[in-house]
Formats: C-alpha cells, structure tokens, sequence
C-alpha cells in the first residue's frame, strides 16, 4: 500500500468520524433545545401560580411590571 493510499484512507476513516460526531451533536443540541423550552414552560407555570397567590391585583402586577 503506498503512501497516497494510506493517507487517502485515513482521510475517510476521519471524514466518517466527523460525520457521526456531528450527527450526535445534533442530537444533543436538539435535546438541549427541549429542554431548554421545557424549562421555560415551567417558569412561566411557576411565575403564574405566584401571581394567582399573590394577595396584589393582577393590575398592580402588572404595573410594577411597567405593563399597561
């Protein structure tokens, strides 16, 4: 086997392992995604609980909001 070969085979060997470490970082960035919208539907359940239980109005919310 030459050289050229040995190099020409490496090259794909690593082009494969790139394309698999890409898809797996798609899956996880994608992952990361969801969970990152799911964690922000679960502050905004949060933030309104605390307002249903709040002893202020919700008009008195939001104007210290700054919300008209």
């Amino acid at each position: 086997m030459s050289r050229l070969s040995t190099v020409e085979s490496k090259i794909i060997e690593n082009e494969e392992k790139l394309m698999k470490l890409k898809e797996r970082c798609n899956k996880v960035a994608l992952e990361l995604e969801k969970l990152y919208e799911e964690k922000t539907k679960l502050e905004d359940e949060y933030l309104l609980e605390a307002i249903h239980k709040s002893s202020r109005s919700k008009a008195e919310i939001m104007a210290f909001l700054g919300i008209e």
